[in-house]
């Protein structure tokens, strides 16, 4: 019998209140973990003379990290055009799965987005630019931080705003998903579930497209709000104006995992050109009654490869969504459908009815296991938050991904979600949730898995507890 006891206490100071979180957890079984205790006690602390929690206002509380720099800033007569925001998430996440050698973990991620501003007035118009760096431990390579956007842009009210640079497509940032109202640490919409989970390869998809990352150079363009329709478009020339972020996806053999998860066989020497992305929004409705907001985005664009006598299809994809609310109450509902992106147009020969662990599987470039029928995958997503009062908000979520590798052969994967988060304060809150997955390769996906060095799982289910704070500075 194994026992684990992971301690951990996390201190955070914001104005006059001190708030003391402890997380305990004992994990108890053997390697088929047949028992599971899970234990997390928050406990917030009020230490000196502070306002009532349960009266006060959330919006006047106290100010952020940026708010109290622009703040002195003023105060010393310094009229500085630079502003940064961002948010960090700390989180210690334990899972259990019904997989040899890899029944249960325990880790400890921080997840962060820092962003600076430069902000110039100009008449009516406002100029500047702005870089985001995201931070990830436990995720990225030794937890280094990169560079995620670094645009120039011009905006104005009437108008809209312009970005040119390294910065999401529009189609990406309209993209309307079930976890567009989850709370905690977000399930499958968190983009990052499955690289703490065996995932059986291919069986996860992204619920945004998932060859549209922001990290390529592109223009794009919001409108301003018309009677409730808001319209994005952008322009990205090649994808591989990227390198400087440094994504490219795993070759066969390499079990280093890239954002992209190494999902898509065939994917790992495709590029795409001249793709265009687009996206429509309606809002409607009062915030204090009925409200909604209904969105259509589209990706289009060439297919390329940089083996020859290789092709691949060419870039389309779709997703349409919605959030409904009432009141305290909010849903939100999404469908993603990537078509065939990207997928190589040459078909392995070899036909593969059983997954044998004990055979070594090859798959050269032009040969990449998938037979006709094969596709990118889609996703379908639910979620349901209530705001139980100011501070406590809980949700539900439904996740559920299909990949294709043949007209009759594919991967599945199913997430449900629970959570709960509390707002102590402006700058800070915690939450805690329950993922339970399941997922399902069939033996094409496994045979690649095998041959790229990933997960070549078939059948597998595991439970995600996961405890954290959220920062915002």
């Amino acid at each position: 019998m194994e026992v684990k006891c992971h301690n951990i206490k996390i201190i955070i100071v914001m104005d006059e209140c001190i708030y003391i979180v402890y997380l305990h957890i004992d994990v108890v079984g053997d390697n088929k973990m047949k028992t599971i205790v899970f234990l997390a006690l928050l406990l917030s602390m009020k230490i000196c003379e502070a306002t009532d929690a349960g009266e006060a206002n959330i919006k006047d509380e106290g100010k952020l990290l940026n708010e109290m720099v622009n703040d002195k800033l003023k105060e010393e007569g310094i009229d500085c055009p630079l502003s940064f925001r961002g948010t960090l998430n700390f989180s210690t996440l334990f899972v259990s799965q019904d997989v040899k050698n890899n029944n249960d973990s325990c880790l400890f991620a921080l997840e962060g987005d820092i962003f600076l501003k430069n902000l110039n007035e100009c008449d009516q118009y406002n100029l500047g630019f702005e870089i985001g760096v995201k931070a990830s431990s436990g995720i990225m390579k030794q937890g280094s931080p990169i560079v995620r956007t670094a645009y120039v842009f011009a905006e104005s009210p009437k108008i809209g705003i312009l970005k040119v640079g390294f910065t999401p497509t529009m189609a990406d940032s309209m993209t309307i998903n079930g976890g567009s109202v989850l709370v905690g640490y977000g399930g499958a919409a968190s983009q990052n579930l499955s690289l703490f989970y065996n995932e059986s390869a291919g069986s996860f998809v992204d619920q945004c497209f998932p060859f549209d990352d922001g990290k390529a150079a592109k223009i794009a363009y919001l409108s301003s709000s018309l009677a409730g329709f808001t319209l994005g478009v952008s322009f990205t020339p090649d994808s591989r104006s990227a390198n400087p972020f440094k994504t490219m996806h795993p070759k066969p053999r390499n079990p280093e995992i890239s954002e992209e998860k190494a999902n898509f066989p065939g994917m790992r020497t495709a590029y795409s050109k001249n793709i265009v992305t687009g996206g429509v929004a309606y809002e409607f409705g009062d915030s204090e009654a009925f409200n909604g907001k209904i969105a259509l985005c589209g990706w289009a664009g060439k297919g390329k490869t940089s083996v020859t006598g290789m092709e691949v299809d060419k870039i389309r994809a779709y997703n349409v969504g919605a959030v409904l609310g009432y009141k305290s109450l909010k849903l939100a509902l999404g469908y993603s459908d990537n078509c065939k992106s990207l997928r190589s147009k040459r078909y392995a020969t070899a036909d593969i009815s059983n997954f044998d662990e004990d055979r070594d599987y090859h798959f050269t470039d032009s040969e990449v296991g998938l037979k006709p029928g094969a596709d990118a995958g889609k996703t379908y997503s639910a979620g349901v938050s209530y705001a139980i009062n100011d501070r406590l908000t809980a949700s539900a979520g439904y996740f559920r991904s299909e990949v294709k590798f043949s007209s009759n052969e594919k991967s599945t994967a199913d997430v449900f979600s629970l959570a709960v988060e509390y707002v102590l304060h402006r700058s800070a809150s915690l939450y805690a949730e329950y993922d339970k997955i399941k997922s399902n390769s069939c033996a094409r996906a496994q045979a690649y898995g095998k041959a790229c060095g990933i997960s070549s799982t078939g059948k597998n289910q595991g439970n995600m507890f996961i405890i954290g704070a959220k920062i915002n500075i």
